[in-house]
Order: structure tokens, then C-alpha cells, then sequence
């Protein structure tokens, strides 16, 4: 990266962190121009990631949707198939909170696949079972999502992650 995006896609979370919407997205607008001039994808990541947060933190589930979809296209171009994944999660969820279950479910179905044959960290894995299975239970499939919150909550279980074993017990 040529200029510090990082250092300032870091302290723009912090923003984020603190709420403060306005300047987060008036960063975000002028370093992902930026980065997008000098061609740097690794930075264009970061503020497309950003703008996909800081639009799902207001419940602006469309805009947010349109961010993570470009940012999964940019993750396919840096040929990093993780974080592909992980922002395909990301649009899995989009499309469960917007109730569009379908398609939540081929995206979520890929991202489960795709973990089975190349392990990722285990909280990764976890929140990747919990968004299948309210997926499934979406759909009214609640006897294979059975299988997805067991699975989640043992993880989430091991790390003592207890907020996650709770809702995952709730549905069992």
C-alpha cells in the first residue's frame, strides 16, 4: 500500500466503533477513491469493508449488500479465497436480515462447502454454522439446522464465547 491506508482505515473503525457514521463515511468515500486511482485492491478492501459495515450498522441493509458484493468481487480479483468467503458470509447475512432466504441460502451453502475442505479459524467457523443454521431455520428446515447450532455451539462453547452458546441452546 502506498499511503498508510491501513493506519487510517484503523483509526476510521475506532470512529465507527464510537458511532460517529458521518466521518467514517467521508473517509471511507475519499480513501477508497484513493486507493482506487493507485490500484491498489488491498486498500480498496478496506473501504469498501467499511462503507458494507458502517451502511449495516444504520440498517441500510441494500447499500451495505451493494458494498459486500463488491467487496467479495475484489477479494476474487487478490485471489484470496478467505476472505471471499468471509465477505460472502457477510452477504449471506445481508440478504437473511433483508428476509431474502434463498438467496441467502446459496450464499451461506458455498461459504459452509468451502470451509469443510479449507479450515479457517474457529470463531470463522462458528458465526459461518450459526448463519446457516438461521438460514435453514428461515426456510423451516429447523431438523438439519439442528445439526449447524450444535456444531456452533461447541465452538463457541470451547472458547467460552457464552452469548453464542445461549443462542445456539435456544434453538435446540
Amino acid at each position: 500500500m502506498s499511503k498508510d491506508f491501513q493506519s487510517i482505515f484503523n483509526e476510521a473503525w475506532q470512529l465507527r466503533n464510537q458511532g460517529d457514521y458521518e466521518q467514517v463515511l467521508a473517509i471511507a468515500g475519499e480513501n477508497l477513491s484513493l486507493a482506487q486511482e493507485a490500484q491498489d485492491k488491498n486498500a480498496e478492501a478496506l473501504f469498501l469493508k467499511l462503507f458494507a459495515q458502517v451502511h449495516s450498522d444504520q440498517g441500510e441493509l441494500r447499500e451495505a449488500l451493494s458494498y459486500y458484493k463488491q467487496l467479495e468481487k475484489v477479494y476474487i480479483e487478490l485471489g484470496n479465497p478467505q476472505k471471499q468467503m468471509h465477505a460472502l458470509r457477510h452477504i449471506a447475512d445481508t440478504f437473511l436480515e433483508l428476509g431474502e432466504f434463498e438467496c441467502a441460502d446459496k450464499c451461506i451453502i458455498q461459504v459452509v462447502d468451502h470451509y469443510k475442505h479449507s479450515p479457517v479459524n474457529p470463531m470463522e467457523t462458528a458465526n459461518t454454522y450459526r448463519i446457516y443454521a438461521l438460514v435453514l431455520e428461515a426456510l423451516n428446515r429447523s431438523d438439519e439446522a439442528k445439526t449447524y447450532w450444535i456444531k456452533a455451539r461447541d465452538i463457541y462453547a470451547e472458547f467460552g464465547i457464552e452469548e453464542g452458546v445461549k443462542e445456539c441452546e435456544g434453538y435446540l
